[in-house]
Formats: C-alpha cells, sequence, structure tokens
C-alpha cells in the first residue's frame, strides 16, 4: 500500500522539486519538504544517483543562464536527511562537483556551489570528507584571490572587466551575482571556523591560510627577517581587507547591518549584499579573533573580536542548521 501511495505522488513530488518556484516556499513548509525528499531518496534506490547525475539542461522551465545553479541548488537541497546517510554517495558528488568545476563556473555557480559545500559539512562526517577539502579549500582561495584582483585594478582597466565598473564617483560596484558568489565564499569560511575544532579537525591545517593567527605587531620571539625578494604571507582575509580599505578607506565600524552583532561563530549573519563593503565588519572580526586570548579584545573597539571556540558547541551547530536552512529561501524576500 505505501509503494502504491508513493507511486501515486512521486512524479508530482519531482515536478514540484524541479519547478522554478520551488524554494519560494514560506519557512514553515521547509521542514516537510525536506521530510517528503528524504523519504523519496530513502526509499527509491535509484533516485539519489538519478537526481545526481541530471544534466542541468533538464530544467527547462528555467532560463538557460539559471539551469545549472538552480540543479546545484536542488541537489544540495537533497540532503536532508541524517548525517552520514549519503556519505556512500560521496564518490558521485565529488565527481559531479569536479565535472562543474572543469567546465568552467560563473558567479553563479560558485555561489550554489559554497552552498552545497556548507550542507556537506553538516550532513557529512569530517572523516568522509579527506577528499573533498582540497577542492572545497580550493575553491575559497579562488574567490578570496578574485575578489583581491578586482579591488586592486586600476579604475581604466575596470572599465572593460565584466565583474564590475567604477561609477562616476570612483566607486566600484560588483554585480549581484559576484556579490553573491563572495558572501556565499565568506558564509562558507565562517561555517568551517564555526564548527568546534575536534569536529572539524582537518579544516585547522588549513585555517591559517585564511585568517591570521598571530599578533605580528606584539610579536616578540626570535626574529625572522625576510630575505631579498621574499613576501610574507598574509593570509587571505588580511589580504582582502587591506584591499578593501585602500578602495574604500576605513568605515568606522558602520555598514549598513554589522553581521558582527553577535560575539561568537557564525558572525556572518547577512542574507545579501548591496555592496561589497558590507563584508567589512565581517572580514575585521575574522582578523582579530585568533590572535590572542580569548576575551582580551577592547570593548570599545569597533571591531569586536569573536569568542572561540564557542561556549556551546551544541548552539552552534543548530544556528548553523537554521542558517543555511534559509539559504534556500532566500529568493522569497525583498
Amino acid at each position: 500500500m505505501q509503494y502504491y501511495t508513493k507511486r501515486a505522488w512521486k512524479k508530482e513530488v519531482l515536478e514540484l522539486y524541479l519547478d522554478p518556484l520551488f524554494f519560494h516556499m514560506d519557512p514553515s513548509c521547509t521542514c516537510h519538504w525536506r521530510a517528503i525528499i528524504d523519504h523519496l531518496l530513502t526509499h527509491e534506490k535509484t533516485m539519489f544517483k538519478d537526481l545526481m547525475s541530471m544534466q542541468s539542461s533538464s530544467l527547462k522551465l528555467f532560463p538557460s543562464v539559471e539551469q545549472k545553479p538552480m540543479l546545484l541548488k536542488s541537489q544540495a537541497f537533497m540532503f536532508s536527511g541524517e548525517l552520514d546517510q549519503y556519505h556512500l554517495y560521496l564518490p558521485l558528488i565529488q565527481e559531479r562537483l569536479t565535472e562543474n568545476l572543469r567546465m568552467g563556473q560563473t558567479p553563479s555557480i560558485a555561489a550554489q556551489m559554497f552552498l552545497m559545500f556548507r550542507v556537506l559539512l553538516l550532513r557529512i562526517s569530517p572523516q568522509h570528507l579527506t577528499s573533498l577539502w582540497p577542492i572545497m579549500v580550493t575553491e575559497l582561495i579562488r574567490s578570496f584571490v578574485r575578489l583581491e584582483k578586482s579591488l586592486k585594478e586600476d579604475k581604466e582597466a575596470l572599465k572593460t572587466k565584466a565583474r564590475g565598473a567604477p561609477e562616476k564617483n570612483g566607486v566600484l560596484t560588483f554585480s549581484p551575482s559576484d556579490l553573491d558568489m563572495y558572501l556565499s565564499a565568506c558564509k562558507f569560511l565562517d561555517m568551517a571556523i564555526s564548527f568546534p575544532p575536534e569536529r572539524m579537525p582537518l579544516f585547522q591545517m588549513y585555517r591559517w591560510a585564511f585568517v591570521p593567527e598571530v599578533d605580528v605587531d606584539s610579536y616578540s620571539g626570535p626574529e625572522n627577517h625576510l630575505l631579498e625578494g621574499e613576501q610574507e604571507c598574509a593570509p587571505h582575509i588580511s589580504r582582502v581587507l587591506e584591499a578593501l580599505q585602500r578602495r574604500y578607506g576605513e568605515l568606522n565600524g558602520v555598514v549598513g547591518e554589522s553581521s558582527t552583532e553577535r560575539l561568537e561563530f557564525p558572525v556572518l549573519t547577512l542574507r545579501s549584499l548591496s555592496s561589497i563593503t558590507q563584508l567589512q565588519p565581517f572580514l575585521h572580526t575574522l582578523s582579530c579573533s585568533f590572535r590572542g586570548r580569548p576575551g582580551n579584545s577592547d570593548p570599545s573597539d569597533p571591531w569586536p573580536a569573536a569568542v572561540y571556540p564557542a561556549h556551546c558547541s551544541e548552539a552552534v551547530l543548530r544556528r548553523l542548521e537554521v542558517i543555511t536552512e534559509g539559504e534556500f529561501l532566500s529568493s522569497m524576500e525583498g
């Protein structure tokens, strides 16, 4: 009877799931749809493989430029089951991610890929993600390098670039898809940092590449002079923050909605960006949260450090779940 019932609604569920308006649901419906999709994937032996192997051209109801990003978003929503429920499919997942990278990315595709990375961190145990970390870290570095380069480019060169163009007052602007990509990349970094260290041990080996962990100004250890021609290795957050400040100047801690009101990770709660400068509070918080002892930040500092690790790991994980689930419904707002 259960099989007959499922067969009756399977076709309708798939049509709704791949409909352009699927994610325009009320937030209260999300848990129900997660259960429905999870039930379908669990009881249909080939359904997960079929959906992961689906080509973006299958989404004929979407405009062509939106097909691949929306397919990635739909595939990310499939990971709505229990922890490690789909870890046996990781080789297939990694194969599909690699294919997307090999075929080239648009900012919209990159944004959805970072969302999928975040879902994987939540749904797959760290010991199963070993082979994926090099891919995830490489894409994160690629995004920060691209942002840094865009901020440093000459204004004349910017006029011919699709990534951004200077306004009449000389302020660099980014396209909405670029802003989504950079926000998505920062949210992935925010999540990776937010996890209790014992729950994300492999990332600890990569963290130094993104956030400064030593207060160079107050360092009193053995001197380490750079040889002629050498450059100091600065974390990507420091490099992007420096480029932002050179382009826009110091913003004195006031950039619309502050993403640093919470002093525990995750700290980035913005749902969208209207300006790249809105990332500055987040970048400042990262730049000062790992360089000293917890709780030593100046309360009057406009860029306070966040407590790390958080006092309650379970509360952090719950917040990450809520924030990530909301990402799928972001298009309903605005």
